[in-house]
């Protein structure tokens, strides 16, 4: 991240262990955010437990882009933040060890078996193979289950996508003030639907990468169109660079089921 960006972290504790987690809440103002990557790539001297998805918050009548992790260290040292304009700093130690407490190991000792010894051993053994095979025997259930649910869903993802944006509609998101949520949710519908649909990765990728993957199934301008629609809308409401009225939610909503309906062909 540029140094241009205004930044405030919030750092749960400024001393841990090799090991520890420590949680890092990152404000930054609206003007200078550009995207996610750039911030988790001021942490690639941490190994990230997790992070959250970003949200806008209002203070002193100024809106700031609210980000949350999780991170952790493997190598004690002192970690400082001034690619993000801040003066903090985390300092990771080792684990200290007491050597006094070491002790040497001592010789096995020889333990004599009886008759009966034998026998608990073997009922031990006896009853350890009935768990392995029950267990064995559920699992095997198990996945013909999976198996035959994942064959469901590839059978007929159209109906699958739709049943999951009519929750979605039924859900309302955007009357308990979460329309970034909701467009989160939106998005990952789509990209699920043409994972499923066409066979190639889209929750992880932009959407420039999606729509020229789609290009590869249809050539249809009008459909190419609406797609690039539909996620750069959600894209646009995740980040708060605009905020859509009910009326407008509930066209992208059916503009989402007739883009997958029209696909059915495809």
């Amino acid at each position: 991240m540029s140094n241009s960006y205004s930044n405030e972290l919030l750092i749960s504790k400024d001393s841990i262990l090799v090991g520890q987690q420590v949680q890092i809440e990152i404000l930054s103002s609206i003007d200078s955010y550009n995207d996610s990557n750039d911030l988790l790539d001021q942490f690639n001297s941490f190994e990230i437990i997790d992070f959250s998805i970003m949200d806008t918050v209002i203070i002193d009548s100024f809106k700031y882009l609210k980000y949350k992790l999780n991170i952790t260290s493997w190598d004690s040292g002192t970690y400082k933040f001034e690619n993000l304009g801040s003066s903090k700093k985390i300092i990771v130690s080792e684990i200290e060890t007491n050597e006094n407490e070491i002790k040497q190991i001592k010789e096995n000792l020889r333990i004599s078996f009886s008759l009966v010894d034998y026998w608990i051993y073997i009922l031990i053994i006896l009853i350890l193979g009935m768990i392995y095979f029950l267990a064995k025997k559920y699992l095997k259930k198990t996945e013909i289950v999976s198996e035959i649910v994942e064959k469901e869903v590839k059978l007929d993802p159209i109906e699958l996508t739709i049943n999951k944006l009519d929750i979605l509609k039924k859900e309302k998101l955007w009357k308990k003030d979460e329309i970034n949520l909701h467009f989160t949710k939106a998005s990952n519908i789509i990209r699920k639907y043409l994972e499923l649909k066409f066979n190639f990765s889209a929750l992880e990728i932009p959407t420039a990468d999606i729509i020229l993957k789609y290009k590869e199934f249809n050539q249809d301008d009008f459909s190419i169109k609406i797609l690039y629609k539909i996620l750069s809308s959600c894209e646009l409401a995740k980040f708060a660079k605009n905020q859509p009225n009910e009326s407008e939610i509930l066209i992208h909503l059916e503009n989402c089921k007739d883009f997958v309906i029209n696909s059915k062909k495809l």
